[in-house]
């Protein structure tokens, strides 16, 4: 008979014997508010993943009860997942492996869990408090604009909407499709907003090598500046589809690719417009209607209808202020929240509707209940010109 190695580990009877509130005690981790919803509880996400922005109070799923306490983070964008030993590489000190620990790193977790299996308690050594003294204040966190950036091959990329295709028949059949089934994104809208397909096949040219092969939106500075470039697959619901059949097995398919390091939680798409001359007229009844991705933002525009897109289905602090001190100064301080009419949609617009309400006067345009359900499942980019008009049409009942 196989005798096991002497110091081997069984990782998956080791896992059993964890519970996640040790977990979080054993890190010094306060577990925000939980809510059971089936097999899963869910909450908001408390992983150090590098997160700027706070996620809504339902992001982070949780199987409590699965032996391996299967995770994953439905946060805008994000999509991590795994079993308690990647989340124990969020939670533990240090730099982390993505959920992905390996080498030096995976021994040591493995360690902790067999010290909260064996009830030990780790011991916090605390760094001296460094001595007062008097520092300048720091700068506001702001994403410098490609045109002044100290990389070249930045620079370079301040007309990558040159390269971009924006005649379906020049595309290949996914991104063709992607057009297809959003009609209002005619050529002329294409131009006017700077996007449009980025082809595998750009020939000697190399910018955008991270955006081949997907839809490429800028994120412009209030200034009209681009900031950066960001790309949506046009295959998304495609792979999205095969990973849940498959069992949810590895990472998230990416919807939206953000370059490493860019601050999105800091900006809001189409914020460009609001200085522009008329912009400023069209909030005067509705508000400023806010949305959650760049399509969104487009599809309202073709309706005349002024809206800001968050990139994300929760708002952060940051842009909560943007929308606080434009809508005061235009409209009164009215902001119309239209987040994709959804469970998440809706999980992020009643943490947006807490964050607005100290700061603005926020409202809703939709939610599943609201209109009769007639709306449930819908997204702005998916609303007909007659649905606008209901909506606008209860929107500003009353107003002279």
């Amino acid at each position: 008979m196989t005798r096991e190695k002497s110091g081997f580990i069984n990782v998956d009877e080791l896992v059993q014997q964890v519970s996640l509130d040790q977990v979080a005690a054993y890190y010094g981790v306060a577990l925000p508010e939980m809510k059971r919803i089936g097999k899963e509880v869910r909450m908001k996400c408390f992983l150090a993943c590098g997160r700027s922005e706070e996620t809504g109070d339902r992001a982070l799923a949780i199987q409590v009860d699965h032996p391996a306490k299967i995770w994953r983070c439905h946060h805008y964008g994000c999509g991590r997942g795994g079993n308690l030993v990647s989340l124990c590489d969020f939670l533990k000190p240090g730099e982390n492996a993505d959920g992905k620990p390996r080498g030096e790193r995976f021994k040591e977790i493995l360690a902790d869990l067999r010290a909260i299996a064996l009830g030990e308690v780790r011991e916090v050594v605390e760094a001296p408090a460094p001595e007062k003294e008097e520092t300048p204040k720091s700068k506001p966190v702001q994403n410098m604009p490609l045109a002044r950036s100290d990389n070249e091959r930045a620079r370079e990329l301040i007309n990558l909407d040159e390269k971009l295709v924006v005649d379906v028949a020049n595309m290949n059949p996914k991104a063709a499709s992607y057009f297809r089934r959003r009609p209002f994104l005619t050529p002329e809208v294409c131009r006017r907003w700077r996007m449009g397909y980025l082809s595998r096949d750009t020939g000697g040219d190399k910018r955008g090598g991270t955006m081949r092969g997907q839809i490429v939106y800028p994120m412009l500075s209030g200034d009209g500046e681009v900031l950066t470039w960001f790309g949506r697959d046009p295959a998304y619901e495609e792979k999205h589809t095969q990973w849940d059949q498959a069992g949810r097995e590895g990472r998230e398919p990416e919807k939206f690719h953000f370059v490493k390091g860019f601050r999105r939680g800091i900006e809001l798409f189409g914020q460009h417009r609001l200085g522009e001359e008329g912009f400023r007229d069209k909030t005067k009844n509705l508000g400023l209607v806010v949305v959650e991705g760049p399509n969104d933002v487009i599809r309202l525009d073709c309706l005349g209808v002024p809206a800001v897109g968050l990139c994300s289905n929760t708002v952060t602090k940051e842009q909560v202020q943007k929308l606080a001190d434009f809508t005061w100064d235009a409209c009164g301080g009215q902001v119309t929240l239209m987040l994709d009419c959804d469970p998440e949609g809706e999980s992020g617009a009643k943490q947006a509707l807490w964050e607005l309400a100290q700061v603005c006067r926020p409202r809703l345009a939709w939610s599943w209940e609201m209109h009769g359900g007639k709306f449930a499942g819908k997204q702005p980019e998916s609303l007909a010109e007659e649905e606008w008009e209901e909506l606008r049409l209860f929107l500003t009942r009353g107003v002279a």
